[in-house]
Formats: C-alpha cells, sequence, structure tokens
C-alpha cells in the first residue's frame, strides 16, 4: 500500500471518528434538553442544568481534580472559566461542540468545479 493511499485511509478513519463523537455530543445535548425541559414543566419554572452543576453533580472527583489542576497552573484562570463556560447549559455546550464536531468533519469541495464559475 503506498504512501498516499494510506494517508487517505486514515484521513477517512479520523473524519468517521470525530463525525462520531459529534453525532454522540449532539444526542447528549439533545437528552440534557429533553431533562431540563421534563423539569422545568414538573416544577412550574424554567429550571436549567449548568455545565458546573451537571459536571459537579455526575464526576465529583474529576471536576475537583480539574478546578486544583487549572488553578495550580494558573490561579487567575478559574474565575473566568467558571464564570462563562461552566454557567453555560449542558444543552448548549454539548450540542454545540456536537455540531463543530460534524461541521468540522465535513471534506471541502474543490472550488475549481466548472458548474461554480
Amino acid at each position: 500500500m503506498t504512501e498516499a493511499r494510506h494517508a487517505l485511509i486514515v484521513g477517512h478513519m479520523l473524519r468517521l471518528v470525530t463525525r462520531f463523537l459529534g453525532l454522540l455530543l449532539l444526542a447528549g445535548g439533545f437528552i440534557a434538553l429533553i431533562v431540563d425541559g421534563t423539569r422545568s414543566i414538573a416544577g412550574g419554572t424554567l429550571l436549567v442544568t449548568s455545565l458546573r452543576s451537571g459536571l459537579s453533580d455526575s464526576f465529583p472527583a474529576l471536576y475537583r481534580s480539574l478546578e486544583s489542576s487549572v488553578q495550580a497552573k494558573s490561579a487567575s484562570l478559574w474565575d473566568p472559566v467558571a464564570t462563562t463556560l461552566l454557567l453555560l447549559p449542558v444543552s448548549v455546550a454539548l450540542g454545540g461542540l456536537g455540531a463543530f464536531l460534524i461541521v468540522f468533519s465535513h471534506r471541502r469541495e474543490a472550488s475549481n468545479r466548472y458548474w461554480r464559475r
């Protein structure tokens, strides 16, 4: 197998894995949206799970280690991360990242097609 053929196969495989991961994240965001909607309907008010509460409830040890490692690298870095990124709803964070990976995984078409002239 030639090097070019091998690189082409690896590129296709990476694109497939990226697209699959994007679909899983998009599905997770949709599930989080359904859970938040169900909780909001049952509670009678808008209830949204933030990324901070979702991480600290689901993976408490991982959240604490992430917080301590970021603060160990730079003490002033955790405050902007905690105030901006971790206040996003879980559905927006997962859905946005999944949509980005899906769009990122598509191959660009050649711009020199004869019908685009």
